[in-house]
């Protein structure tokens, strides 16, 4: 039986929120945990991972962009941080990276996650980035309901003062 699931949603106005929003989760984060970045061209999923490495202890000297032509970037921090982007590729494709084989020990980011079909594992963190316009978007994240309420307990990244 999985652990309850929940969610909790933020509404974003700059990539700097988006980067502050990721770098809190990411200072949670431990080996093993794998987060799906979900959304549309340009809604912020690689800000979000660039926060996620500087909350991974990533140094700002790398810079985090989205692996879509080398498809996977790893940097050192904390712990690894993997950062995976699928978009060019089909399921066949992802199955043959063997992402969570590589990745087991460190953090894993991926983002157009839906590329790979059902292949993660329960326990995996969703953020979803829907974009109503351009001063704002939401940002909802689903998991875990342990890890997201040690997530909440901590200040409340991204919110607009």
């Amino acid at each position: 039986m999985s652990a309850p699931y929940t969610h909790i949603e933020y509404e974003l106005t700059s990539e700097e929120k988006t980067m502050r929003l990721g770098s809190a989760l990411g200072a949670l984060l431990k080996p093993g945990d794998i987060v799906l970045l979900k959304g549309e061209l340009g809604a912020g999923k690689t800000v979000f991972a660039r926060g996620l490495a500087k909350g991974l202890g990533v140094s700002m000297d790398y810079d985090v962009v989205s692996p879509t032509f080398t498809l996977l970037n790893i940097y050192p921090g904390k712990c690894s941080f993997f950062h995976a982007d699928l978009y060019r590729l089909s399921q066949g494709e992802v199955l043959d990276l063997e992402l969570l084989d590589e990745a087991h020990e460190g953090v894993l980011a991926v983002e157009w996650p839906e590329r790979a079909g059902d292949i993660w594992p329960v326990g995996s963190l969703l953020i979803q980035f829907a974009s109503p316009d351009q001063l704002r978007r939401l940002v909802r994240i689903s998991g875990p309901e342990a890890i997201l309420k040690n997530f909440q307990e901590h200040e409340t990244p991204g919110q607009d003062d």
